[in-house]
């Protein structure tokens, strides 16, 4: 149980702690409204009772669609509260078998120990938004495609066909997740490598049942009911890249041709939105939300039918101008993003002591089931705020923390990229990089559309970073290990230390040393025999034998005791 260079009572006392890290996380099972949640509600009343994916305020079809199905089964606002900590719990277990499979080293868990006590994740799980499922199912398809590096072909292939579904199923919550199958589809293929007619139809069928759901149940599939969720998407582009539209002499020409003659105070209004609380967002430079939500922007752009198609069209036109214009600003401003998320992987989040209530928003949520003719759900804070957990009790000494393992993650890729330039340890690289793809992925869009000032982008990549810390300090652990291998004890010379073989061989399986002897780090004789030469074996006297070692040393045998003496 306790793997490589773990003894199993460490790994019972770190499976002990997570169980105890996620049991007293838990909390009751009190819905949260947020800003986000009345236009959930309202797209899962409507998918509801139009029996097909249909969104409001701009959301993603996949949370009002498993919003519908809890409501059409008699659930109401606490049963999604419940499924969503049971969702959490599984995650956090299905992590934690993960980490212990990739690495066979207890110490892998204490970073997700630390992703358990997670106050970002942990509000999410009481508050009625898609964050939660979303992390879930990014970070199955993530750990399904880490599992797969350690098993046969056959279960290979079933464990990547399942890694895509779930990446699809996460994209159909959050837009922020587009690129997350086809990361899924790419690695999932060059690990798979499906050599018979069974395997690739199985990676086949998963391909297609992916973008079945995709085609059904993503923003691409969605019926839009109302002007906010047709303009949401170009919007969000055009306003996030305002810096780039307004010095863009193609981008201003296309507004003056959108606006006509309202075009001097659209240009006014643009100024206006593009200067206010320019500190609010420092990585991008200004506040995007003040164009975002500037809804008198959407008559001033739209055509002379001035309906929210024609605006939608207009921020996409004058947006792909800009960027024809401007590439290289746009790219570097991309950089710049990715750059940022990866200094705060692990961002400050849910500091405060309880989580936060949109108080204006519980009647609304109320006032639209009402309208949809059910039975209006009671909303429980009487009994007084939710708290998040321990962490969140000591908001200085965990600020500090999420920045030391954010710098922790940086270090830890560039570690990557080295070993990986090196050609060292195979298997790491190979690990290591599914999980920088797939968390690279799941910010990708939201670097390159929006902005990861908005901490609620990283999060649910949380778990995967937590996931590549444990990777990192088992192989530095290994790395240092193999460099300064302690010597033998007398009682355990048939175990002979080969550093060169063990740099070249450390993802073989190889028989069990010793307790005291990690098994990567030194060869045990009956396997390093088939790497050594055989010298003075065939003696005419038969008193000395003589054996090569492969770190360069020779191994004799005295006359007297027979124990082995070294010879350099």
């Amino acid at each position: 149980m306790g793997g490589v260079g773990s003894p199993w009572p460490w790994a019972v006392l770190a499976w002990v702690a997570l169980l105890v890290a996620i049991i007293v996380s838990f909390r009751p099972a009190v819905p949260i409204i947020w800003g986000d949640t009345p236009s959930f509600v309202e797209s899962a009343l409507r998918t509801l009772e139009a029996g097909r994916p249909t969104v409001a305020g701009g959301r993603d079809p996949g949370y009002p669609a498993f919003l519908a199905v809890t409501f059409a089964f008699g659930g109401g606002l606490g049963t999604v509260v419940c499924m969503q900590q049971a969702a959490w719990a599984v995650l956090m277990l299905a992590l934690a078998a993960t980490a212990q499979a990739a690495t066979r080293n207890a110490a892998a868990l204490v970073p997700l120990i630390l992703v358990a006590t997670y106050p970002g994740l942990l509000l999410f799980r009481n508050v009625l938004t898609a964050e939660l499922l979303f992390a879930v199912f990014l970070n199955l398809a993530m750990a399904g495609l880490l599992v797969a590096t350690r098993v046969g072909k056959a279960a290979r292939c079933w464990l990547v066909g399942a890694s895509v579904l779930c990446a699809a199923l996460a994209a159909c919550f959050r837009s922020q997740g587009v690129l997350v199958p086809i990361a899924a589809v790419l690695v999932g293929a060059s690990l798979a490598r499906p050599d018979t007619s069974a395997r690739l139809a199985v990676i086949a069928v998963s391909v297609a049942a992916a973008l079945a759901l995709l085609a059904a149940g993503s923003r691409f599939g969605a019926s839009n009911s109302d002007e906010a969720s047709v303009v949401f998407v170009p919007k969000t582009l055009f306003c996030n890249h305002l810096d780039i539209v307004l010095a863009s002499d193609a981008a201003r020409r296309e507004i003056v041709s959108a606006a006509g003659a309202r075009a001097d105070v659209t240009m006014a209004r643009l100024a206006a939105d593009f200067a206010s609380e320019p500190c609010r967002w420092p990585a991008l430079g200004f506040f995007g939300d003040a164009c975002i939500l500037d809804t008198a922007l959407d008559r001033d752009v739209a055509d002379d039918t001035g309906n929210a198609v024609g605006a939608a069209a207009a921020y996409r036109r004058i947006f792909l101008a800009a960027v024809r214009d401007r590439p290289l600003a746009y790219a570097g401003k991309f950089v710049r993003q990715m750059a940022y998320g990866a200094s705060v992987a692990w961002p400050p989040y849910g500091l405060d002591p309880a989580i936060p209530v949109s108080t204006d928003d519980v009647p609304l949520v109320s006032g639209i089931m009402t309208r949809h003719g059910r039975a209006a759900q009671p909303i429980d804070l009487q009994g007084g705020p939710v708290r998040i957990g321990l962490l969140s009790d000591l908001p200085g000494i965990s600020a500090y923390l999420f920045r030391a393992l954010s710098t922790a993650f940086v270090i830890a890729v560039i570690f990557w990229t080295v070993t990986a330039v090196r050609r060292r340890s195979p298997a790491f690289v190979t690990r290591a990089g599914i999980v920088i793809v797939m968390w690279a992925a799941s910010i990708a869009t939201a670097a390159g559309a929006h902005t990861l000032d908005v901490g609620r982008y990283l999060i649910p990549a949380v778990p995967m970073v937590g996931l590549m810390l444990s990777l990192f300090a088992v192989e530095l652990a290994e790395t240092i290990v193999a460099d300064h291998p302690a010597p033998p004890r007398r009682s355990d010379a048939r175990c002979l230390p080969a550093r060169a073989a063990a740099h070249r061989c450390r993802s073989d399986p190889l028989p069990r040393c010793p307790s005291w002897v990690p098994e990567r780090t030194f060869l045990c004789r009956r396997v390093s025999a088939e790497r050594t030469t055989q010298i003075g074996s065939a003696s005419p006297r038969g008193r000395r034998t003589f054996e090569m070692r492969s770190d360069g040393g020779t191994l004799r045998r005295s006359r007297s005791s027979g124990r082995p003496l070294l010879v350099r």
